[in-house]
This record gives C-alpha cells, structure tokens and sequence, in this order.
C-alpha cells in the first residue's frame, strides 16, 4: 500500500478519550470509477478501545456545510470511499483510548498490514 503525504488524514496522531478532527485532504470534485479506500489503524491503543470514525465530505476546504459520507465503528478500517464526493474530505473520530496513535489515509489498494 502506497500512503500519499497529500491524502493523510492522521499520521500518528496521539489519541486520547476525545473527538479528533483531521487535516482536511483537497479531493477534487467528483467521484472515481474505481473508488479510492479510506484505511485507519490504532497503534500502540489502550486495551478495550474503541473508535468511531465519521467521514465528511464539503465544498469548501473551511467545511462550512459539511455532509456524512459514512460512519464506521471497526478499527483497523479499511473501506471503499462512498461515492458523493463535493471536493474536500475529513474525518471525525470520537475514542475511548487514553493511549496510542491513529494513522488514516485514502489509498488506491487496501492492505491494512502497515
């Protein structure tokens, strides 16, 4: 798996038991005919943690008007993006780990072993 610097969302960020918003990753307008795949994995978490991971997407880098693309409970994640692109996207996670760090990135392949 190949991790673009321009497509991170997180890159070993430090979890705590609250929501992190991410870096915002410029997408384009519109949607590929061979979806990209949003992977995110906990290294080093808390035994018994858990994350829940929004994915939103906006017109505006700002994220004035921002709109669910998914919502997904599992860690380690590895999902096809939703179509419904409006150009920007970022990631909303709410966790319950009190140590560890997230990683999270769009990708073309998704093999989750990194």
């Amino acid at each position: 798996m190949i991790i673009d610097g321009e497509n991170q969302f997180f890159e070993n960020t430090a979890l705590s038991a609250t929501d992190l918003t991410s870096e915002v990753v410029k997408t384009g307008v519109g949607d590929a005919g061979d979806p990209l795949h949003l992977v995110l994995r906990v290294k080093g978490g808390s035994e018994g943690g858990t994350a829940k991971t929004v994915l939103q997407t906006a017109k505006d880098e700002a994220f004035t008007s921002p709109v669910v693309l998914g919502t997904y409970d599992k860690v380690p994640l590895s999902v096809s993006v939703p179509r419904g692109d409006l150009g920007y996207m970022r990631l909303i996670v709410t966790s319950t780990y009190t140590a560890g760090t997230v990683s999270a990135a769009l990708v073309v392949d998704d093999n989750i072993d990194w």
